[in-house]
C-alpha cells in the first residue's frame, strides 16, 4: 500500500533551523528508520510533480522527519534501499515543500561535497609524498563475490580494496568477514584522479603480525588452534598474533583435528617471504573428539 508523506516539522523554530542548514549546505546526520513506496511531490524543472517512488524516511534530532527519494540516495542504482534501514547517513537539506510541510534531503549531494574535499586532500598528500601516512575512516559498502574486491565509502568517495588488503591473514573466507555498514580504518594505497580510482587498505592500518611473532620467538611455547589438516598441504595452526602458520607434528603425538587447541614451539620465521613454522608439542586441553568441534580458544 502506498502512503503519502507526513509533515516534516511541527513548529516555526524547526523550519527556521532546517532553512539555515539548507542555506549553508551543512551536512546533517540522521537515521533511516523506514523505507517504502510513497506518493511524493518531486521538484522537476522548478515544478512539483506527484510521483510514486521508493523513499528512505530519516529521523533527525528533535523529532524532525525528512525524506530521501531513491534517486537522491546514491549515484549507484540499488534495487531497493531496504538494506539501509537502521543505518546512520549524512545528507544535506535539498528543498522544502512548504505547502505540505515536508523536507527533502539528498545523501548523494552530500557525498559530492565530501568527495570534492577528499579528492583535493588526497591530491595534496600525493604531491608531498605523504599519501599513505594518513588514516581515514571508511564504511564497508559491499563486496564483489567474483573478483572478491571490497568496496568502501570514504568521505563520499567510492573506493576499492583488494582481497589481500583486508587483513594480514589468508583471506579464504573473506565474504564471512565483511559486514556491510561496518566502520573501518583505512589508508590510501593508490590515487588516480584522472580515472577516479582510489585503492585503500585496512591491512596497512594494522600492526604486521610477523613483528608480533618475532617478539615471541624466544618463548618456550605459544598457544594455537588447528585450522586445517590436509593430506597434501599439511597442518595449519592459527596463532593469537593473527597468523595462520604451518604446523609440524612429531610422530609421538596423535593426529590433530580441526579445532584442537595446541601448544607449539616456534621453529622458523621468514618475514621476507611471509612464512613461519611451528612444532606442535602438546594438546593442553586434551584431544578433541571428532564430533565435538565447538570449543575454540580465540572466540
Amino acid at each position: 500500500m502506498t502512503e503519502t508523506l507526513t509533515q516534516s516539522w511541527s513548529s516555526d523554530e524547526q523550519l527556521e533551523n532546517l532553512a539555515r542548514l539548507k542555506r549553508n549546505k551543512e551536512i546533517v546526520k540522521g537515521v533511516i528508520y523506514s523505507v517504502g513506496k510513497k506518493k511524493a511531490r518531486v521538484l522537476e524543472e522548478d515544478k512539483y510533480v506527484e510521483k510514486e517512488m521508493e523513499i528512505a524516511v530519516f529521523l533527525l534530532e528533535g523529532g524532525i522527519t525528512a525524506y530521501c527519494p531513491a534517486n537522491e540516495f546514491s549515484d549507484y542504482e540499488f534495487k531497493t534501499l531496504n538494506g539501509f534501514t537502521g543505518t546512520m547517513q549524512e545528507f544535506i537539506i535539498d528543498h522544502f515543500d512548504i505547502e505540505n510541510k515536508t523536507a527533502v534531503v539528498s545523501v548523494k549531494k552530500a557525498d559530492q561535497i565530501k568527495k570534492e574535499k577528499f579528492m583535493s586532500e588526497l591530491q595534496a598528500l600525493q604531491d608531498v609524498g605523504a599519501l599513505e601516512e594518513k588514516l581515514f575512516e571508511g564504511v564497508v559498502w559491499g563486496m564483489n563475490p567474483k573478483t572478491r574486491r571490497v568496496f568502501v565509502r570514504v568521505n563520499g568517495a567510492d573506493c576499492f580494496m583488494l582481497p589481500n588488503d583486508w587483513s594480514w591473514e589468508r583471506s579464504r573466507s573473506l565474504e564471512h568477514q565483511i559486514d556491510r555498514g561496518e566502520k573501518i580504518q583505512v589508508k590510501v594505497r593508490r590515487f588516480d584522479k584522472e580515472n577516479n580510482l582510489i585503492q585503500v587498505s585496512r591491512r596497512h592500518t594494522l600492526e604486521d603480525p610477523f613483528k608480533k611473532l618475532e617478539r615471541l620467538k624466544d618463548m618456550d611455547t605459544v598457544a594455537g588452534k588447528i585450522t586445517s589438516v590436509d593430506p597434501i598441504h599439511g597442518i595449519f595452526v592459527q596463532l593469537d598474533v593473527g597468523l595462520e602458520v604451518k604446523g609440524i607434528k612429531p610422530s609421538y603425538l596423535d593426529e590433530p583435528i580441526v579445532g584442537d587447541i595446541v601448544s607449539c614451539s616456534i621453529r622458523s620465521i621468514d618475514k621476507k617471504n611471509r612464512h613461519a613454522k611451528v612444532v606442535i608439542v602438546n594438546y593442553p586441553r586434551g584431544k578433541k573428539k571428532r564430533k565435538d568441534l565447538g570449543a575454540f580458544l580465540f572466540e
